[in-house]
């Protein structure tokens, strides 16, 4: 529960960090990874404007938060709804900027877009501990997820955090336009890079984007759930960058079904047939070791030993 006295720093810290994104996305214009992002579509310009609004929204329902008395409780009930309203909210400023003209969305459209449930699934470690990391860096919500390797949550933890949280909204919000909008050519011409004016590179831009998305859900999500790690986003001023980190995310693990739970199945198999396959290298080559030592051993001690006794004859 927030008080008077705190309130005021939370506010000043969140302020800082937010100031530090903003920052950040002035020079962030090179990628240092091979992922394919969907704001790699847009101009130079145009993520920019997108990375700032995000960020601006963000701060905005985070320090709106600050001011609840009970914001974690709140946050923990209704987390789901202020996220979305969040991506809905960011993606109309976003799309009204940049055509002159108030745009409203229709919130089951959003809703429904693959990219959007992926988040709204990852919304407790993306939106909501980040804003408890803030409000108590010792929170058990952040040590639930990131303890024993993250003790306790550094501003540049929290800092990494927010960024792979405004890359994440951003790549929403860019993924929501791309298959809902850009049919119309005046939104390509509007928002994105020259080259992606030509129909054939914008279609394998976007089926490459909805592809790597679908591996991402089905195969490498289940997998980093396995493997107790998180990929996120981090902004830096020399670059985007994408980084793995510890998380432990067992009750997601347990809730998997169908595809990723038969990825699960195969990597415990996979686990079990080279444990088994190495369990019968080891026998084989202790096998072979022992009749080397002792047959082959003792057969050439014959022989040697028959040959010194021919010599002495």
């Amino acid at each position: 529960m927030l008080t008077k006295n705190t309130e005021p720093k939370l506010k000043l810290l969140t302020s800082t960090l937010f100031s530090r994104l903003l920052y950040k996305t002035r020079f962030s214009n090179r990628k240092g990874n091979q992922f394919l992002l969907s704001v790699d579509v847009l101009k130079d310009e145009v993520r920019r404007d997108l990375l700032n609004i995000t960020i601006q929204n963000i701060e905005k329902v985070y320090q709106n938060l600050l001011e609840l008395p009970n914001s974690n409780a709140y946050l923990e009930k209704n987390g789901k709804h202020i996220f979305l309203q969040l991506i809905k909210k960011t993606c109309e400023e976003f799309l009204t900027q940049q055509y002159g003209y108030q745009i409203k969305l229709n919130n089951r459209i959003l809703k429904t877009t693959l990219y959007t449930e992926t988040l709204l699934q990852d919304c407790e470690i993306l939106f909501e501990v980040p804003f408890y990391s803030i409000v108590n860096p010792n929170t058990p919500y952040f040590k639930k997820i990131y303890y024993p390797i993250y003790s306790y949550a550094s501003e540049n933890f929290i800092e990494s955090l927010l960024d792979n949280l405004v890359i994440e909204i951003s790549n929403c919000i860019v993924y929501f336009s791309l298959v809902t909008f850009s049919f119309l050519y005046t939104f390509r011409q509007t928002l994105y890079r020259t080259k992606f004016l030509s129909l054939r590179n914008f279609e394998r831009f976007r089926n490459n984007i909805i592809w790597q998305l679908r591996v991402k859900i089905f195969v490498q999500n289940p997998i980093d759930l396995y493997h107790n790690r998180y990929k996120i986003f981090i902004l830096r001023t020399s670059g985007l960058y994408c980084r793995s980190v510890y998380a432990n995310r067992t009750t997601q693990l347990t809730s998997l079904s169908k595809i990723p739970l038969t990825i699960i199945s195969a990597i415990e198999i996979k686990d079990f047939i080279i444990s088994r396959f190495d369990e019968l290298i080891y026998l084989l080559s202790k096998g072979v070791r022992f009749t080397l030592t002792s047959v082959v051993g003792q057969v050439i001690g014959l022989i040697w030993r028959g040959i010194i006794d021919g010599l002495k004859k």
